[in-house]
């Protein structure tokens, strides 16, 4: 009789084999498809697993991204890549759902280019077998036109679309997004939308599209490259009631868009555009986060359409709890304060500001009407972040740290004439003049500030850095505090400076 310690027991046995066939599928889950068929080989247990794994991951990437042809052997393996989607497809356990059908694909054209009848015959398998979740990257050589089974699929939750267009030339060729008439995802929760060179070109069908979702929560629309394409001269009215959050990213200037959202339950707003693209939110009264940057050209900041543009995007987020405005916002708002001023808008719900800039003139007058209209800010904090690399106006000489009052006005004291409620300010420092003004117009008005962190990052141990910090801080002192419990806290890179430093 064998012991229990033989070289031949049991517990030798291929453990991999005996787990249950949902764990092995989620491991599988996280790996090429085709590594997952290759299974098959290692014994009769593996034979047929593959047939039902609840992911399905194929991914086609030419070896090189240049604009010249393929060679044969790359048509070989576009066309190998074609043959194993259809087999694993038509091989699948019809008993078997799909959780997730993940396709990245930027196959070759030469010899063979049905790129969207691939797509749409490989789109109708996953949805028979009922799929959660799809996500297509494919490059469409002309219009894309959504696949005609997705549009009333009861089971998809889950859509991202990855597009790109191609160049053709010197001259850029957008493709077109072909929408349907009609459409109903009745379970969708998440649609993420990432084109380059793809226009939405009916704005009836457009506007429709995005309102045909009646439970979806989460909606991202990203343009990305040198010409994004995206809403081209469109007035559209998009009307999501589930909606929780929204994601829209675009530098395109010339696209002449007006956009209106109108989404109850919104709570994270999201939103880097120029604005040749404007946004008005419409009954968002659930709104909790938001984070904005908006470029401006100069010739629109000087139309007489422009501050009423902007006062209907800033007056849409009046209910939001945390707000981050980042630098170019704040600077166009500073070209909205006489117009917004007069509309008496007042951010009751405001918590938290975040400003991700460096105070700079043109941004110190909109950094006190937000300080301003916003009267319970006490609650947590105001953050000044370091985000570009470009040095503003430093200081000449680190010995000499003074306010030239000719350069200052009475502007910004008078932005705060009441009481500013804020409690905590943590900033980042630049060696910025107007720093300096800005922490003397707040220290005089803040009533119950208790802490002011104030960092300097430095790549290196300076001394004349660390002498321009002391002189900073000596001056700082001397300014007049409506506070009587201020705690400050100066931290020069990761190093926090000793409280005898003040």
């Amino acid at each position: 009789m064998k012991g229990k310690n033989s070289g031949c027991s049991s517990s030798e046995e291929d453990r991999i084999s005996n787990l249950p066939d949902s764990l092995i599928h989620h491991i599988q889950s996280f790996i090429d498809t085709k590594f997952a068929v290759q299974t098959c080989l290692l014994s009769k247990r593996w034979r047929y697993i593959w047939t039902s794994i609840p992911v399905l991951n194929f991914c086609h990437h030419r070896e090189s991204d240049d604009d010249e042809d393929c060679d044969d052997e790359g048509d070989k393996l576009t066309n190998r890549f074609i043959t194993f989607v259809d087999k694993v497809l038509s091989l699948r356990d019809n008993n078997s759902d799909i959780q997730r059908f993940h396709l990245e694909s930027s196959l070759c054209y030469t010899g063979w280019n049905d790129l969207y009848g691939c797509i749409k015959r490989w789109v109708t398998a996953a949805v028979s077998h009922n799929v959660q979740e799809l996500h297509i990257e494919a490059k469409p050589d002309e219009d894309f036109e959504i696949p005609l089974c997705l549009y009333t699929c009861e089971s998809l939750t889950k859509l991202d679309l990855e597009l790109f267009g191609f160049q053709e030339g010197d001259e850029d060729y957008f493709s077109k997004i072909i929408l349907p008439h009609t459409m109903s995802l009745p379970r969708l929760k998440s649609l993420d939308l990432r084109l380059s060179y793809i226009l939405f070109s009916d704005e009836k069908l457009t506007s429709k599209f995005f309102s045909s979702f009646p439970n979806l929560e989460s909606l991202v629309i990203v343009y990305w490259g040198p010409d994004e394409g995206g809403f081209l001269d469109m007035n559209l009215e998009i009307s999501l009631p589930q909606l929780k959050h929204f994601k829209f990213n675009s530098l395109e200037e010339e696209w002449n868009s007006e956009v209106t959202l109108h989404a109850p339950s919104l709570s994270s707003f999201i939103f880097n555009s120029h604005f040749s693209t404007t946004f008005t939110l419409e009954n968002v009264s659930s709104l909790v986060t938001a984070d904005v940057e908006i470029k401006v050209n100069e010739e629109h900041q000087l139309s007489s359409s422009y501050g009423q543009r902007f006062m209907r995007f800033f007056r849409g987020l009046h209910k939001v709890k945390v707000l981050t405005l980042r630098h170019s916002f704040i600077k166009a708002l500073g070209g909205a304060v006489d117009i917004l001023d007069s509309q008496l808008l007042e951010f009751y719900n405001l918590q938290r500001l975040e400003l991700r800039t460096h105070l700079s003139r043109d941004c110190l007058r909109p950094i006190f009407y937000v300080l301003k209209i916003s009267p319970n800010l006490e609650s947590d904090s105001m953050q000044i972040s370091k985000q570009y690399n470009y040095d503003p106006e430093v200081y000449p000489y680190f010995d000499e740290v003074k306010i030239n009052p000719e350069n200052m006005g009475d502007y910004w004291d008078a932005r705060l004439s009441s009481q500013c409620m804020l409690c905590h300010l943590n900033s980042s420092l630049r060696g910025c003049i107007y720093e300096l003004k800005f922490l003397e117009v707040l220290l005089k008005h803040a009533t119950i500030l208790e802490k002011v962190v104030l960092a300097y990052h430095s790549t290196k141990q300076d001394p004349l850095v660390e002498k321009w910090m002391k002189k900073f801080s000596e001056m700082l002192l001397t300014f007049p505090r409506a506070s009587k419990n201020i705690n400050f806290l100066f931290k020069l890179s990761k190093a926090t400076v000793p409280n005898s430093f003040w």
